[in-house]
């Protein structure tokens, strides 16, 4: 196949930006034993059902998993504030560290379970 026919056949498979195919090529009449093999494309673009809200949803839950996540993994730099503001042992401020890390974990499978859409 020659570059000018690969090019022509990619030409009229794609579809223009007003929803309309580009006009086909003929090279002559068509043979008693040639079909049409012709496709029509719908170039239209589907809008959001929910009108594009669903981005600013996976904006927020990005924005609350790096504050919420960020203090989590973070908590060891603090340990020594901590144990001096409070007056308590290391072990203590840990257990609070290890607090803060079940209860975020262990309610997540239970909001996804009664949040869920099934």
């Amino acid at each position: 196949m020659s570059v000018e026919a690969s090019n022509a056949a990619t030409a009229a498979a794609t579809p223009l930006w007003d929803g309309s195919a580009p006009a086909a090529e003929t090279n002559g009449p068509k043979a008693a034993n040639e079909t049409d093999t012709s496709v029509t494309v719908d170039a239209t673009v589907p809008t959001a059902p929910d009108g594009g809200w669903g981005w600013m949803v996976v904006l927020g839950s990005f924005v609350m998993h790096v504050i919420v996540y960020g203090i989590m993994y973070s908590f060891g730099v603090f340990v020594e504030d901590f144990v001096d503001y409070f007056e308590c042992s290391k072990s203590a401020v840990g257990g609070l560290g290890s607090l803060m890390f079940g209860v975020t974990w262990s309610s997540g499978n239970a909001d996804l379970t009664y949040y869920s859409e099934r």
